[in-house]
């Protein structure tokens, strides 16, 4: 993600889009919500010397300031993908959290006005369901550029970037860039840190597409653009592999079932890719675990500190490694419990396997009030019924 002019909620819409998410997704993810009037329109423009995507969500009227327990209620109300409404509850969490502490303020009594409204919920989920889509196995985005100077909000002229976007970029790196304006919208930058595994310049990859979303406004000084770059990871010749990771371990001999799981969930929530444990039989003849969590190596200072404050290890040790992966993709389906998405893996462009998501297939279940298997078989048959008539 390119965000070297700025970026805000539609031109990330746009980017996408342009990119080759089909519009349709978006509109789905939306129209999901059950806001009535709020629509997707998407459209050529130039911006300089580009030519970009402009997606607008158009609304009845502008939707009233909302508390995070009426913007959540929203999106859990929401027919969304499990991974949809995760990402956009964690966008929106943490939009909330820097309005608030940008206010010296608690969470529940902050109103989000401008990024609160209906667009920019649309804008959102809109995000979330097309990166769901693209399915990319990293996200890295560049520099960010902010702007200079003040703009106008509902708490009266402030300086840019405005205090919650400020909050949002600690620890994100900032382009320097002379750029007079807002350029760097609250919204733009609670998706683009949140859903970012890194921060830096275009990883070597083999370039397959890009896409242009453009913004509202038409600056003088470089095309009002937001750009995104997909590309296939360049794989180690040795064995085909698809990069590396950082492998972390620790031993501990006196934590609970519940520790341990509980210390999971949290490693996963900070971005481990897998997490596991095995018995082992440690010093003095005690039964203990041996945990390893696999990451991103970029991830893994962070992942350590969990793996350090949620357990009672002491220490741990770390190495990279390389890895081999099947090419994955996801593919939705519709089943007589509602649409269900399906992870496929390829070799070589040959189908190996293919299995239904499990949390939405849980939900469809109690939905349904249907057991777990009925809905698992449904989705498979109708993948399989798809592939057979060439709809893959």
């Amino acid at each position: 993600m390119d965000a070297s002019a700025g970026a805000s909620g539609d031109m990330t819409l746009g980017a996408l889009v342009d990119a080759g998410v089909p519009l349709e997704v978006l509109r789905r993810a939306v129209e999901g919500l059950g806001i009535r009037g709020v629509r997707l329109v998407s459209r050529r423009v130039m911006r300089g010397a580009l030519t970009a995507r402009k997606v607008s969500v158009r609304v009845p009227e502008r939707g009233p300031a909302r508390t995070w327990a009426q913007v959540r209620s929203v999106l859990e109300r929401g027919r969304l993908e499990s991974a949809v409404r995760r990402r956009s509850l964690e966008i929106f969490r943490r939009l909330f959290e820097a309005e608030a502490e940008a206010h010296g303020r608690p969470v529940r009594a902050v109103h989000l006005h401008e990024a609160g409204a209906l667009d920019a919920i649309a804008d959102v989920v809109g995000a979330a369901a097309g990166f769901e889509h693209l399915g990319p196995a990293r996200i890295v985005v560049s520099p960010l550029t902010t702007g200079y100077g003040t703009v106008p909000t509902e708490h009266g002229i402030l300086p840019v970037p405005g205090p919650a976007t400020t909050r949002l970029l600690v620890g994100a790196p900032l382009s320097g860039e002379e750029a007079p304006g807002e350029r760097l919208t609250p919204t733009g930058a609670a998706i683009l840190t949140t859903l970012a595994d890194g921060f830096g310049a275009p990883p070597a990859m083999r370039l397959v597409r890009a896409g242009y979303g453009a913004g509202d406004r038409d600056f003088p000084d470089r095309p009002n653009v937001l750009r995104i770059l997909v590309g296939e990871p360049i794989e180690d010749e040795r064995l085909g592999g698809g990069g590396e990771v950082l492998a972390i371990e620790f031993t501990v001999d006196d934590a609970t079932p519940q520790l341990l799981a509980y210390a999971t969930e949290r490693l996963f929530e900070a971005g481990a890719l897998e997490v596991y444990t095995a018995p082992v039989h440690m010093k003095k003849g005690r039964a203990g675990h041996q945990v390893t969590v696999l990451c991103r190596p970029e991830d893994g200072k962070s992942l350590a500190r969990v793996a350090l404050r949620e357990t009672s290890t002491l220490g741990l040790r770390y190495r990279i490694e390389g890895r081999v992966e099947l090419d994955r993709s996801v593919r939705r389906v519709r089943t007589p419990y509602g649409p269900i998405p399906v992870k496929v893996g390829r070799l070589d462009g040959r189908e190996l396997h293919a299995w239904p998501e499990y949390e939405d297939c849980a939900a469809a279940a109690r939905r349904g009030r249907v057991s777990l298997q009925e809905v698992q078989l449904a989705a498979l048959a109708s993948y399989r019924a798809a592939s057979r008539r060439g709809l893959r």
